[in-house]
């Protein structure tokens, strides 16, 4: 398989057929606001594809929120298509993602991921698959970091992906992460109103005065 950079219209085709119900409306951003951001260089958008067929097949999809000069992007959105799920397609695409991402930026050394925080599940089924989230990240390699954030009034724990593997991924407990990186994220993604109203941010348990 490769990971295969997405044009525009590519990006509008993905939204359209799978993006719509791979994700819930209340997370999902509108498609001109993430065409907006692949076209000003704020956002970058890849296609998992097999590459044994002719073309390749699409299997899984993702996007990045990649600021300038940051040490650290975001994971925006990650979804394998339906038919392959469970088949070892989001493994392949760690594999992938770090030389594929490194090329294109050669500053980045990893990036964010938000999985929606375990002890705000709202019953023990969504608690479970809160788990089961971030058992898959944890298995491709990401680390628990003492980061935390809250979005539109969503709470989330962060996960870091180093491109290069970490010294910390032997260590158990949540690791430190640079937090000015994940702040400058945000800022670049929301509107400054939007940003101090409905972004905060902090740092082992403590939180930070960006709310």
């Amino acid at each position: 398989m490769e990971l295969r950079e997405l044009s525009p219209e590519q990006m509008t085709e993905i939204y359209n057929r799978y993006m719509m119900t791979d994700f819930p409306q209340d997370e999902l951003k509108p498609l001109d606001r993430i065409l907006y951001m692949i076209k000003t260089g704020l956002c970058c958008a890849y296609g998992l594809y097999d590459d044994e067929k002719d073309g390749g097949e699409l299997r899984g999809y993702a996007t990045f929120i990649v600021p300038d000069g940051l040490r650290y992007g975001l994971l925006d959105y990650l979804a394998v298509l339906k038919e392959y799920r469970g088949t070892g397609v989001g493994h392949v695409f760690f594999d992938l993602v770090g030389s594929t991402l490194s090329v294109r930026y050669p500053v980045l050394e990893g990036f964010f991921i938000e999985s929606e925080d375990v002890a705000y599940a709202a019953d023990e089924s969504e608690r479970r698959i809160r788990e089961k989230r971030i058992s898959f990240y944890v298995q491709n390699g990401c680390l628990q970091t003492a980061l935390g954030s809250r979005l539109f009034g969503v709470t989330y724990s962060i996960l870091r992906y180093d491109f290069g593997g970490s010294a910390d991924a032997a260590v158990p407990t949540k690791v430190m992460a640079p937090i000015d990186d994940l702040d400058a994220v945000y800022r670049e993604m929301f509107p400054k109103h939007h940003y101090e109203q409905n972004v905060a941010l902090w740092e082992n348990i403590e939180k930070h005065s960006r709310s």
